[in-house]
């Protein structure tokens, strides 16, 4: 029913799943937008081939129940999956994603910052790094928290501490009840007049009086996680994609109601939350020649 509502107000966009499309290491970047990351990646990647997708949600935890069905899993049966997101493991279940993937690393059980409130991008490289001197001949899917509020640099802490723990506590819930979260959602659209979802409501409101400044501090987020990428696209061998889960919103409208839109709620079918990158980086790398690669830098990052 609620997809019908969706289509019906949004439009049909065809999405893909990126679980099965080409790729030998995938690495994601959570909540990243198209046309933020094509301002930026060329400081990051200047041999690569940058193209578009279409997600099949605009939150995680809608994308995940779409992409993680019975046709993908024959597609992840050599796969590692290192990931920092607790959303995914709400919404499937460790022991599903450990039945799904031959090794799932749930990263943010042990790397979690409960003072900022998510997973730093250097912890995630680590631990793939790791994981592949150990497994250098499996595919590997990679899943950042960034560009996803909370911001990292000291230089935004006060917006985070407008949402303080509110990455603790949302991300740490189970996510079973569509009804609550649509309650949720339609309550702050009749308080507020606009969506807002996927970051705290102060922080939305905060983006109506500052826009251009969260629009920074999402950029810097986003320049943290792209030099970690980098240094993976550096290391594994093959077919290597970076692309995102969905987009973010900073109150750009649903033309037909004319409703701002923050953060990125479920079901809401507008460019900035669908529209994700798609950026292909070809590695001639032989297996040997990675894995050297990777224990030199695992030697330098550990100081062994």
């Amino acid at each position: 029913m609620m997809e019908q509502i969706s289509r019906l107000v949004f439009g049909n966009f065809e999405s893909q799943n990126m679980l099965t499309m080409d790729w030998d290491h995938l690495i994601v970047l959570d909540a990243c937008r198209l046309d933020v990351f094509q301002k930026v990646y060329k400081e990051f990647f200047t041999n690569s081939q940058l193209k578009s997708i279409i997600s099949p949600g605009s939150s995680t935890m809608e994308v995940v129940k779409k992409n993680f069905n019975d046709d993908t899993k024959a597609y992840l049966r050599d796969v590692i999956f290192i990931n920092s997101n607790p959303v995914i493991d709400n919404t499937l279940g460790t022991s599903t994603l450990k039945e799904i993937f031959h090794k799932y690393i749930p990263v943010w059980k042990k790397y979690w910052n409960w003072e900022i409130g998510t997973v730093k991008p250097e912890n995630v490289y680590k631990v793939t790094l790791k994981i592949f001197i150990n497994h250098p001949n499996k595919r590997f899917m990679i899943w950042f928290l960034q560009p996803h509020f909370p911001y990292l640099s000291k230089k935004f802490s006060h917006i985070n501490y407008l949402g303080r723990n509110f990455m603790n506590k949302s991300y740490m819930k189970s996510f079973n009840s569509n009804f609550k979260i649509l309650y949720h959602i339609f309550f702050n659209l009749i308080k507020k007049g606009s969506l807002c979802a996927g970051i705290p409501e102060s922080v939305c409101d905060y983006c109506k009086k500052h826009p251009k400044e969260i629009l920074e501090a999402y950029i810097s987020n986003l320049l943290v996680v792209l030099f970690y990428a980098k240094r993976l696209t550096q290391i594994l061998p093959g077919k290597i994609v970076i692309t995102s889960d969905h987009g973010e919103a900073f109150g750009e409208k649903i033309k037909l109601f004319g409703i701002q839109v923050y953060g990125h709620p479920s079901r809401v079918k507008i460019l900035s939350l669908i529209q994700v990158p798609w950026l292909e980086i070809k590695n001639e790398y032989s297996i040997e020649r990675s894995y050297q690669k990777a224990l030199k830098e695992f030697v330098e990052v550990f100081k062994i």
